[in-house]
């Protein structure tokens, strides 16, 4: 029984072998670049953080609090918490 989450597959006729379209190798090699990707993109963040004056890393926590805390009280309103 296919359901969605089932990969796109195909067969060779009625009756034929199912042969999956997407292999499993290439689901690894996406998953290790976007892993790659994402670490190579947060240590240019943290070596750029690092750099910053005392002041403008202040500014910065305060923005990025004010902007969290903003969002959480947009979920907590959308789910009523």
């Amino acid at each position: 029984m296919d359901t969605m989450t089932d990969k796109l597959a195909t067969t060779d006729g009625p009756g034929g072998s199912r042969k999956d379209v997407d292999s499993d190798g290439d689901d690894l090699k996406r998953a290790f670049l976007a892993g790659v990707l994402g670490a190579v993109v947060a240590s240019a963040g943290y070596l750029i953080y690092n750099r910053l004056e005392d002041e403008h890393k202040e500014t910065l926590r305060k923005t990025v609090m004010k902007f969290v805390e903003d969002k959480v009280g947009d979920l907590r309103s959308q789910f009523k918490l």
